[in-house]
């Protein structure tokens, strides 16, 4: 993955923010100790900072600091990733869903879903096509939620045209397990048994077909 703005990842890397430290100590012990003569060496200590952290920047020690840099925001955009779908599961798991089959199919889909973001967790990785399933059954439940309760209202108010009968219980909860399911591949396929250079470019590449 090309790293963004290179300069930049670099000027705020814990090496340059020591020499830039350094160089304003220079500057604060001018100022105390050559106060007659203090603008011929904060110019000496401003050039040599400019063309140290130029130079610098260039070397191997730069590019180490750069793709440092790059990393850590990697891994906090994946961890941020991570966090989101885990509250979309929280959301589901505290659902009222007053039906045995959906109840099931629900605790089926948590215990796969909950295995894979400790995964996640661990690998610092994730699989979009099963976050995308952590969605999804999120969306099934709602609408599923919102029949029942739509047809309960039918039923007590009478309703003309509403639907006497319940939702269908039986097909949402089949999606659900299909659900739980593919995260359960995507789990083994995406997550484990390659290298973190693997699931590094296969997220990058499911992301770019979502």
């Amino acid at each position: 993955m090309p790293v963004t703005r290179p300069f930049l990842l670099y000027l705020r890397s814990r090496f340059h923010l020591t020499l830039a430290l350094a160089a304003a100590g220079f500057v604060v012990l001018s100022v105390v100790f050559l106060r007659p003569h203090i603008v011929v060496p904060i110019v000496v200590i401003a050039v040599a900072y400019a063309v140290l952290t130029g130079a610098l920047f260039f070397t191997r020690r730069g590019a180490k600091e750069v793709v440092a840099e790059s990393e850590e925001d990697r891994l906090k955009k994946v961890r941020e990733k991570i966090s989101l779908y885990a509250s979309l599961r929280e959301r589901i798991s505290v659902l009222r869903l007053g039906d045995e089959r959906m109840s099931r199919a629900v605790e089926l889909f948590l215990q796969e879903s909950g295995s894979y973001l400790d995964k996640c967790r661990e690998l610092d990785a994730y699989s979009p096509l099963a976050n995308e399933r952590i969605e999804r059954v999120l969306e099934i439940c709602q609408v599923f939620l919102g029949e029942l309760d739509e047809s309960a209202t039918g039923r007590r108010y009478g309703l003309p045209g509403s639907r006497q009968d319940a939702a269908p219980a039986e097909s949402f909860a089949r999606d659900i397990v299909e659900c739980a399911t593919v995260v359960r591949q995507r789990t083994t396929e995406d997550l484990l048994g390659m290298s973190g250079e693997e699931r590094l470019s296969i997220m990058k590449e499911l992301e770019e077909k979502k």
